[in-house]
């Protein structure tokens, strides 16, 4: 019988180690257990949005490189169709281009000036512009026919300003275009006016 009672003392000494060792992970570490729980979940939750907002901010980023690479095979296109002639030339080419739609669409082409050719955009740019001004007078309707015929010659010029105006006569409209061609040497422009 003392041997029972000293196994059931040590049982009971050693249960009552194992339920206060249970109370002192219960009590310090189960906690501390939850809480890293938390914290991952927590940096799992930030970090699926970082990723997310990455990803928006990629798909953005491509997008505008894809706009970058369609307006530079743009502006490479308007280059290598831009006129490379003098602006003597270039005069002559609007010139004729406005007296012959002046003639197709019935207006009257009043006047035409020529402004000095200067250069476009940052240095080292081979781009100039021309400012042309001219009038005409006509019917409105015969006008406008002569401005969509104008913007359907596929000249390299850009309308500045246009002003309709009723006079007595009829209408009258002033336009100002700004042409524009790839500049040439000075040497290529003294040759191109002898020609």
């Amino acid at each position: 019988m003392i041997t029972t009672l000293r196994s059931s003392t040590l049982r009971l000494l050693v249960g009552a180690g194992l339920g206060v060792a249970g109370l002192a992970v219960a009590v310090f570490v189960l906690p501390d257990a939850s809480q890293k729980l938390t914290q991952k979940q927590n940096a799992a939750k930030d970090a699926e949005k970082a990723l997310d907002r990455q990803t928006a901010e990629l798909k953005l980023a491509e997008q505008e490189a894809g706009k970058l690479k369609a307006n530079r095979a743009a502006l490479n296109a308007l280059l290598a169709n831009m006129p490379v002639e003098t602006v003597g030339k270039l005069h002559w080419k609007l010139s004729s281009k406005l007296y012959e739609l002046a003639a197709k669409d019935s207006v009257r082409l009043v006047a035409v000036k020529y402004g000095p050719a200067a250069r476009e955009g940052t240095k080292g740019s081979q781009l100039e512009s021309v400012d042309v001004e001219f009038s005409v007078s006509g019917i409105y309707m015969n006008l406008k026919a002569f401005m969509l015929s104008l913007e359907g010659s596929h000249l390299p010029f850009a309308v500045v300003s246009a002003k309709l105006d009723e006079s007595p006569e009829g209408a009258h409209l002033t336009v100002t275009l700004r042409a524009f061609r790839q500049a040439t040497t000075p040497s290529a422009e003294a040759q191109g006016d002898t020609v």
